[in-house]
């Protein structure tokens, strides 16, 4: 069994910490008093098969999945997109869980099988993708026949499948006539969103559950006509904490634990990118692996999974704290953010500090309302041409004009949600569909009320500017500008790793 999350209560025995920036690795000391939260350890996958097979045959509030299965089923493959991890791992468990569903369903006779990916406003998956994920053997079986697709949430052949307060609900015509939906997911954290209502549904009803006025009533709403409308079995992997390539092994290790080889690694690292900013952090960092153990499977009625996956990933990474603190330090590694650039772009920077680290928690926050957060990133104004070209028109056009996110809503959404070559870059060149970086904001916008003061160390002053934070040139540097709200002797929780931990505050 590995050793679960714990806090360390930093002294004066307590060595210089690491903390990642984009792609910088860095040596910091914390102040004594600091708590340094660290996830459980990250351990070696294993075959996964065993736990599927019990899944499948054991399912919760459900018929075992066998029995569901008959020859001339409907049977449709739904790939749940929202949940993927980062760093993207070397072998993706959503692969043998499809490949044992095809063949329960083979063993019963069903030759009416496709797979659809609930991406919902993601970018669409393309064909090597889907052969990374899916493994070649169900890529080579499915794809030349254009069985394997992405959902399209403008696409004019979705399904009405009923009205939610007035308002319709479109779905994805294949999942909408099939017989049987077996969603394939993994849990890597404790969101309790329903990835079915937001990835394959239409644009109105995604808006209105994660848009600028979010209703989650109208959420619910949806998700009951979904569980009433569209017979599903779910199946979920609830994943461990990434360990890193042997290269990078040293980031899952508590820091005097490692050894000389780790040491060697990161002076390694920091050099190489030191000398070569661009190309050493895209050599180092660039496109990193990881290894992800399966904790367990869940399988059986779709909403139970979603329950019971959540608690099981919440058991094996809660970590009890003391108290909210009054400053709340994050690191923001780019592989964590984005699959491809080793540095990532600062709107999703924001929104992994913000959203994803800081909102990690149980009931109550890892930081006091109205605290302070410190985040480690360069916030560089850095954007994919083809697969964020409209994250970075709204990062260059729409933040400078207003940062209000009702403005936001009325005045600039309506306009990019309709310009054809955004809409034409998410349907045929595998960029986000528009409104991600709007819903992105908005979200983000609702984090940030939390906080009296936003911090990035080593940050484009320019580019906090815009997202309405402020830069520091180092640690002691954003310490100082926080005690103008904090006072001078705050209590400092610190989240340690590129793992995600879950704060359970007492």
């Amino acid at each position: 069994m590995s050793r679960p999350g714990f806090v360390l209560e930093v002294d004066e025995k307590t060595p210089h910490l690491m903390t990642m920036s984009g792609a910088q690795l860095r040596l910091e000391r914390f102040g004594i008093g600091t708590q340094v939260v660290y996830t459980a350890d990250a351990e070696e996958s294993s075959d996964p098969v065993g736990l599927i097979d019990s899944a499948v045959s054991a399912p919760s509030g459900s018929a075992p999945l066998a029995d569901l299965l008959r020859q001339d089923t409907t049977l449709t493959l739904v790939i749940v997109d929202a949940d993927a991890p980062l760093p993207r791992p070397h072998f993706d468990p959503r692969r043998t869980l499809a490949e044992r569903v095809l063949e329960t369903a083979a063993r019963a006779g069903v030759d009416d099988v496709e797979i659809v990916v609930a991406n919902g406003l993601k970018q669409r998956w393309s064909s090597p993708q889907i052969t990374r994920v899916l493994g070649d053997r169900v890529a080579t079986s499915f794809l030349p026949d254009g069985l394997i697709t992405s959902h399209d949430v403008t696409s004019d052949d979705l399904v009405r499948i009923g009205d939610v307060d007035g308002t319709p609900v479109r779905l994805n015509r294949r999942v909408a006539e099939s017989d049987l939906v077996v969603v394939i997911g993994l849990r890597g954290d404790a969101s309790r969103t329903n990835p079915l209502t937001v990835g394959l549904t239409d644009l109105a009803t995604i808006n209105r559950i994660v848009g600028v006025e979010p209703d989650q009533g109208f959420a619910d709403g949806v998700q009951a006509l979904l569980q009433a409308k569209i017979p599903t079995f779910g199946l979920s992997a609830v994943l461990g904490q990434p360990l890193l390539t042997r290269g990078l092994r040293f980031l899952s290790k508590c820091e005097w634990e490692w050894n000389l080889a780790d040491q060697l690694a990161f002076a390694g690292s920091r050099q190489i990118i030191a000398a070569l900013p661009r190309q050493g952090a895209q050599l180092v960092n660039g496109n990193p692996r990881a290894d992800y153990a399966v904790i367990d499977v869940v399988g059986g009625d779709y909403l139970s999974v979603l329950d019971e996956s959540r608690l099981v990933w919440q058991a094996a990474n809660a970590v009890e704290l003391t108290g909210s603190a009054d400053v709340l330090v994050t690191s923001v590694w780019g592989p964590s953010i984005d699959p491809v650039d080793s540095i990532g772009s600062p709107l999703n920077a924001a929104h992994h500090a913000l959203v994803t680290r800081a909102g990690s928690h149980l009931e109550a926050p890892l930081a006091k309302e109205g605290g302070v957060l410190i985040a480690f990133h360069p916030l560089r104004n850095r954007f994919s041409n083809r697969r964020q070209s409209s994250a970075a028109d709204f990062f260059a056009k729409v933040l400078p004009a207003t940062t209000d996110p009702a403005e936001i809503a009325a005045e600039f959404e309506p306009k990019a949600v309709q310009d054809e070559w955004y809409l034409d870059l998410y349907r045929k060149n595998f960029a986000s569909h528009p409104l991600r970086s709007f819903q992105q904001w908005y979200e983000l916008s609702r984090a940030n009320r939390h906080f009296a003061e936003v911090i990035w160390v080593g940050g484009d002053r320019k580019c906090a500017a815009l997202l309405g934070h402020r830069a520091a040139t180092t640690y002691a540097d954003a310490l100082e500008i926080a005690s103008g709200t904090v006072g001078l002797h705050p209590t400092i929780t610190m989240l340690r790793g590129p793992g995600l931990a879950l704060g359970d505050v007492r």
